[in-house]
């Protein structure tokens, strides 16, 4: 049987050990190199992105190589304008989806998943327009439901369009970078079954999206209005849209953040080429910069003040 004694020292030699076995393994300073367990690990011969190259392998001394010359990384090369920038061979907004995209019941279930996280706090969970910033105040634009009838009747490439760049002078950023492209059509496919209370992906989407309205004899006005996606904003009936309706706008006297203006030539140019200029009281700052030619601007400004339609 151990004596009291003895139990003692066990004991304090049991705490002193491993006290003594840190002490040990933290060392003093010394002038030999410490040691490597794996010297291959640190010894290594390889090249780092900003060294020098002192191997003579590269004629400039550098590591780091610019790509050859015509060459695009894999999954860059974005060949196909509908898919990547939904317009067809002549520039204009697709009206359906790419031809090289199919939808099915993952395409909508994926949609439905990434309009939840990137669209649902602005268009709301249930996309009537309704989202937690929806709610804030002060709001240069207010995010619209998409059962609202322009948003129906817009372009597929409009909407595509609005995911790829952003809309209304940043009011709605470019989500380019969150959404990559396939999942940007997924998106709108989604809200094609939405839209249209179908939830057969395709049959909606062929539904949804029909061949472009033939504007055949209708004015070149008309015809911008529509191609230049005008129509998202300003409604030709008198209906309520995010910029004024051109119904009844020719002549009109209108009251902006610079003062009162009147509606001609002149008012309708430079709100067109520099939309922020003046301002139409009860309307956000949120009209963009079109990429029109000054005779495309023409045929708008006439369009406006002199079809009968809009009288």
């Amino acid at each position: 049987m151990r004596t009291p004694i003895l139990s003692i020292f066990v004991g304090f030699a049991i705490f002193l050990i491993p006290v003594l076995a840190i002490g040990v393994g933290r060392g003093w300073t010394s002038e030999k190199p410490p040691i490597h367990w794996n010297p291959n690990m640190d010894t290594q011969e390889k090249g780092k992105a900003f060294r020098h190259d002192q191997s003579g392998v590269f004629a400039d001394g550098r590591y780091m190589q610019p790509p050859p010359e015509g060459t695009v990384a894999r999954g860059y090369l974005h060949d196909d304008d509908q898919l990547t920038l939904g317009v067809d061979a002549k520039g204009a907004l697709l009206t359906h989806l790419p031809d090289t995209y199919t939808v099915d019941a993952n395409t909508v279930a994926r949609g439905q998943n990434r309009y939840a996280i990137y669209c649902a706090p602005c268009h709301g969970k249930d996309a009537d327009g309704k989202g937690v910033v929806a709610e804030r105040k002060g709001l240069a634009a207010i995010p619209p439901g998409f059962k609202e009838s322009r948003l129906v009747e817009m372009p597929v490439g409009q909407m595509y369009k609005a995911i790829h760049e952003g809309v209304n002078n940043g009011n709605m950023p470019s989500y380019a970078v969150q959404i990559p492209e396939n999942d940007r059509w997924a998106i709108i496919a989604y809200l094609c079954t939405f839209q249209t209370g179908e939830p057969d992906a395709a049959k909606a989407c062929s539904a949804q999206f029909k061949k472009p309205e033939t504007t055949a004899g209708k004015p070149a006005g008309y015809v911008l209005w529509k191609a230049k996606g005008c129509n998202a904003c300003h409604t030709l009936d008198g209906g309520k849209g995010t910029g004024p309706t051109w119904k009844g706008l020719g002549g009109k006297t209108e009251q902006t953040d610079k003062g009162a203006v009147t509606v001609d030539a002149a008012y309708l140019t430079e709100s067109i080429k520099t939309p922020l200029a003046k301002v139409v009281a009860g309307f956000p700052p949120a009209m963009p910069q079109l990429p029109l030619t000054d005779d495309e601007v023409k045929t708008l400004v006439d369009f406006i003040l002199n079809d009968p339609s809009l009288k």
